[in-house]
């Protein structure tokens, strides 16, 4: 680079886990309910309230400790962090500062076809989510829903050099919590959170740089761009002699540029302290082996299986994986269809039914198809019963309608006439009506074919079968 500045990033991941209740009370986990309707007294810090562990929220984070190569503390013990702000109630959190549940993990990242990069983990922890704040005019409002709901921070180390690293690590991170069934990891709702640590400085330098932390972006393209922002908004500072200012900042979307919200001094005390309501805990080794020997496939296993037992191209296999339940999905329609299919199958998820998805903003689990009905689809367009116009009619009445494929072909007249007598009358008819385009055979078969095809399907309305219509109308002509 001309300005000789080396980019310096660490990023931050909060991850709320998919558990039922949360992770220190009885209180339900309830996305979108009406504010402060799922709160517990423990979660407000009400006096004589007693926290107690959400063993399935442990089992998680081993899930996820364990993917991502790290050692495992088997003492589990959580830790107070004293702060007092408006989205704290008790005036602490709940976390593992001294002891997280793993420390010193990898994850590969893949930069080009060639390229892959290690990203170094420092540490997973524990903790437990604040109160949403929610802001109209100059008023703060706020929803203790989210206070309590079960969180794992994953930090990295200081070792990636661009916006393109960050954002293939955290693409990478989210898809494997989410094979994982850690979380959903739904940035635009905020179960997977990003905080960005950035700084500069002159290559071959030792020591870093002021760190600006952006806080709370909430989707890859944002990540990519305050980046993009911050990298050159400290540039230009270093290069006209002036500070950094060590400081939070976050992403303002209006205006595409990073704003500070406060300063940042070297190290905040929040005098923390071992948390007196929950003794240490120390995990059965055996329990947590069973934890890891139930570890889910991940998506990488899943890639390389759709690729060279399928033969599918890699972009087409990284569309599907974006989704787990369209992955899962696609699974179970190749195991009640031919290896063969799997092109074809893969093809109308991607297409017509991602299509159809999309206009109504479901996932594929919200509607009436089901493996079963799409192998059907597909077993009735091998065996011509139904067309390709066919089955693109029927792809969205099985996604609105409970009834069978056959009921839905067969209350739509929806099926093709593959008889070969029925077909022959019709073009023996149509041929007879058309001597002055069938004597042009010789010079002109192609139009001839398509005049004659043409009407078949008119007065069929389009129920012909395309394949047998034209062998039986080549042999009519021929025979002519």
């Amino acid at each position: 680079m001309l300005n000789n500045l080396e980019v310096i990033i660490g990023i931050e991941n909060h991850v709320e886990l998919k558990t039922k209740t949360k992770m220190f009370s009885p209180s339900p986990i309830i996305f979108g309910a009406h504010p402060n309707t799922a709160v517990h007294e423990i979660d407000l810090g009400y006096p004589g309230a007693m926290p107690s562990v959400n063993k399935e929220g442990v089992r998680l984070a081993l899930l996820a400790t364990n993917a991502l190569k790290m050692t495992i503390d088997p003492l589990l013990i959580f830790d107070r962090k004293n702060y007092f702000y408006p989205d704290l109630a008790k005036g602490f959190q709940i976390t593992q500062q001294f002891h997280p549940i793993g420390k010193e993990g990898k994850l590969e990242i893949q930069l080009s076809d060639m390229e892959t990069k290690m990203i170094a983990i420092e540490r997973l922890h524990i903790e437990e989510d604040t109160a949403k704040q929610i802001h109209k005019g100059d008023q703060t409002y706020l929803d203790y829903n989210r206070s309590g709901i079960g969180l794992i921070e994953i930090v990295t180390k200081p070792v990636m050099r661009s916006a393109d690293e960050a954002v293939a690590y955290v693409e990478k991170l989210r898809e494997t919590l989410l094979y994982l069934g850690v979380s959903d990891v739904k940035m635009n709702e905020g179960s997977l959170r990003c905080d960005v640590n950035i700084s500069l400085r002159p290559y071959g330098k030792d020591q870093f740089g002021s760190k600006v932390e952006i806080k709370n972006l909430n989707s890859l393209m944002n990540v990519r761009k305050a980046i993009d922002f911050e990298i050159k908004r400290q540039t230009e500072i270093l290069l006209n002699n002036q500070v950094v200012i060590q400081e939070t900042r976050r992403f303002d979307e209006a205006t595409q540029t990073t704003i500070s919200m406060r300063s940042k001094a070297d190290a905040i005390d929040y005098r923390y302290v071992a948390e007196p309501n929950i003794t240490p805990i120390a995990l059965d080794p055996e329990w947590i082996e069973s934890v890891i020997a139930t570890s889910p496939q991940l998506a990488d296993e899943k890639r390389t299986i759709f690729q060279k037992k399928y033969g599918l191209k890699l972009v087409d296999i990284n569309l599907l994986l974006t989704s787990r339940e369209m992955t899962t999905f696609f699974e179970e329609v190749l195991s009640l269809t031919k290896p063969s299919d799997a092109s074809k199958v893969l093809n109308y998820l991607l297409g017509d039914i991602q299509s159809e998805l999309n206009t109504k903003n479901e996932i594929i689990t919200d509607t009436k198809i089901t493996p079963a009905k799409l192998a059907k689809l597909i077993e009735y367009f091998n065996a011509n019963v139904i067309s390709s116009k066919h089955f693109k009619t029927l792809i969205p009445l099985a996604m609105r309608d409970e009834a069978s494929i056959d009921n839905l072909i067969e209350e739509n007249h929806l099926k093709l006439i593959a008889d070969p007598k029925i077909l022959q009358n019709h073009l023996q008819t149509l041929i007879d009506q058309n001597q002055s385009v069938v004597a042009q055979y010789q010079e002109r078969p192609e139009r001839v074919l398509k005049t004659i095809m043409g009407q078949l399907m008119k007065i069929t309305q389009g129920n012909a079968s395309p394949d047998i219509a034209q062998q039986i109308l080549v042999a009519l002509l021929k025979s002519k």
